[in-house]
C-alpha cells in the first residue's frame, strides 16, 4: 500500500499543474513519514500543499541535498594545502606549514559530512584509509635508518621508535622535539586521536557528536597547558614515557579540527540559504579571489610573527577556516579543471611520500638555501618527482591495496 505521501505526489504529477514541481526525493522520504504536512517546498522553492508539519519535512529534504553535495573545490584545496607543505621543504614558500592548519579544518568539517551520511565502520574506514601508507613510510623510514644514518640530522636508528610509531605514541627524538619516525607524520598522528575522540563522541550522542567531540579536545588542550610544568617535570620511567605524549597531543593545534566541526554548521547554513535565495556568480568568484589575497597576506605577515602555541589559532587557525569557507563558496557556481581535483585525490600520499625526496635532491645534488639556476630547477624537479610519487602511491596503496582491503573488511 503506497503511503498518503506518495499518493498525493501521483495525484499533483497526473493533474500536470505547472505551478507544482515535484523533488525527487520526495518519492523516498514519503515513506518515512508518519505525520501529515502542511507544505513541501522542493528544489525549485515550490509547494505541495497538504496538511501539516511543513518545516519537519523541509529540513529532512535540505539536508538530504547538502549531504548528496560533492566537494570539488575543497578537494581541490586538499591537494593545494598539500602542495604548500612541499614548498615549505623545499624552502620555497615561508607560510608552507600553512598547508596542515587547512587539512585539519578539512578533516573536521568533512568528519562531521561524512558520519551525517552513516557510522557504519566509521573507524575502520579511518584506519583503512590512513594505516596502509602512513605503515609503509614508516618502515621505509627505519630502514633508512639503519641503511643511511648520515641522512638524518636527529634520529637515530631505534626499534623501540619504530614500534611506537606504529602505535601512534610519539617520543622524543632529541632536542625536545617530539614526534614519530616519519616526521612530518605528526599530522597522522593527531588526526588518528581526532577520529578515536570523533568515534567515542557519536557513540555517546549522533546528535550532539560534533560538540562532544570539541569538548573532548578543549578539556585535554586545557588541561596539558594548564599543567604542562608539572607532566614536563615527571622523572619517573612511566612518567618519561607519558609525558611527551601528553605534551604532544595536548598542543593547541588540536583545537583546528573545532574549526573544521564549526565549518561544517557553517558551510551547511550557507548552502540552506543559497536554496532560498540563490547566490549571484559574484559571490563565487570574489571567493576564489579572496583565497590567493589571503595567502599573500599570510606570504607577508608570516616572516614577521610567531605562530608557536595559541598563537597558531588566530593567526594561521582562523584563516585556514576562512580559506575553507571560500572554497565552498567559489565552487557553488565555478567549476574547476580536473588536475586540481586528481591533486586532492593524491593529496594524502602527495603529504606522506614528497619529503624523502625532497630531502634527498637538497642534500646530494642542489642547495635550496640558496637562489640560482640549480636551486630553481632542483625546485621544479622535487615537485615533479614528488607529484609522480604521489600518483603512484595514490594507485598501487590507496586505491589497489586500500579497496582490497575495504573488501575484505567491510562487507
Amino acid at each position: 500500500m503506497r503511503s498518503w505521501l506518495s499518493v498525493l505526489i501521483a495525484d499533483a504529477m497526473s493533474k500536470k499543474r505547472d505551478d507544482i514541481s515535484i523533488a525527487p526525493s520526495l518519492y523516498s522520504l514519503s515513506n518515512k513519514m508518519d505525520n501529515s504536512l502542511l507544505a513541501v517546498r522542493d528544489i525549485n522553492h515550490k509547494y505541495i500543499v497538504v496538511e501539516k508539519g511543513m518545516i519537519f519535512m523541509e529540513n529532512i529534504a535540505i539536508n538530504k541535498r547538502f549531504q548528496d553535495l560533492h566537494f570539488d573545490s575543497i578537494q581541490a584545496l586538499r591537494g593545494l594545502a598539500a602542495l604548500f607543505v612541499v614548498f615549505q621543504h623545499i624552502r620555497f614558500l615561508n607560510f608552507g606549514a600553512f598547508g596542515v592548519d587547512i587539512f585539519f579544518c578539512i578533516s573536521g568539517f568533512m568528519i562531521m559530512f561524512t558520519t551525517e551520511k552513516s557510522t557504519k565502520y566509521f573507524f575502520r574506514k579511518r584506519l583503512i584509509r590512513i594505516l596502509p601508507l602512513y605503515y609503509l613510510m614508516t618502515l621505509v623510514t627505519y630502514l633508512s635508518l639503519l641503511l643511511f644514518p648520515s641522512m638524518f640530522q636527529q634520529t637515530r636508528h631505534n626499534l623501540s621508535y619504530l614500534v611506537k610509531s606504529l602505535l601512534f605514541i610519539p617520543f622524543d627524538i632529541g632536542g625536545g622535539i617530539i614526534q614519530p619516525l616519519v616526521r612530518i607524520g605528526w599530522t597522522i598522528n593527531c588526526e588518528m586521536l581526532f577520529y578515536l575522540l570523533f568515534f567515542i563522541a557519536f557513540h555517546i550522542s549522533m546528535k550532539y557528536r560534533g560538540l562532544i567531540c570539541s569538548a573532548f579536545l578543549a578539556v585535554l588542550v586545557g588541561a596539558v597547558q594548564i599543567f604542562a610544568p608539572l607532566i614536563s617535570s615527571w622523572q619517573s620511567p612511566i612518567g618519561r614515557m607519558f609525558s611527551p605524549v601528553l605534551m604532544f597531543y595536548g598542543d593547541p593545534v588540536m583545537l583546528e579540527f573545532i574549526f573544521g566541526i564549526l565549518a561544517y554548521y557553517l558551510l551547511r547554513f550557507l548552502y540552506h540559504r543559497h536554496l532560498e535565495h540563490p547566490f549571484p556568480m559574484a559571490v563565487s568568484v570574489l571567493s576564489a579571489v579572496g583565497i590567493p589575497v589571503i595567502f599573500c597576506l599570510l606570504a607577508f605577515f608570516t616572516p614577521r610573527i610567531n605562530v608557536i602555541g595559541f598563537r597558531r589559532l588566530p593567526l594561521w587557525g582562523l584563516p585556514a577556516l576562512v580559506v575553507l569557507v571560500l572554497a565552498f563558496l567559489a565552487g557553488l557556481k565555478l567549476s574547476l579543471p580536473r588536475f586540481f581535483i586528481l591533486m586532492g585525490n593524491i593529496s594524502y600520499s602527495l603529504y606522506l611520500v614528497h619529503y624523502y625526496p625532497v630531502m634527498l635532491l637538497d642534500r646530494a645534488v642542489f642547495d635550496f638555501s640558496t637562489l640560482s639556476v640549480m636551486s630553481v630547477i632542483g625546485v621544479i624537479l622535487s615537485v615533479a618527482l614528488s607529484i609522480g610519487l604521489a600518483y603512484l602511491s595514490w594507485i598501487v596503496v590507496e586505491q589497489k591495496f586500500s579497496g582490497w582491503l575495504r573488501k575484505k573488511l567491510l562487507h
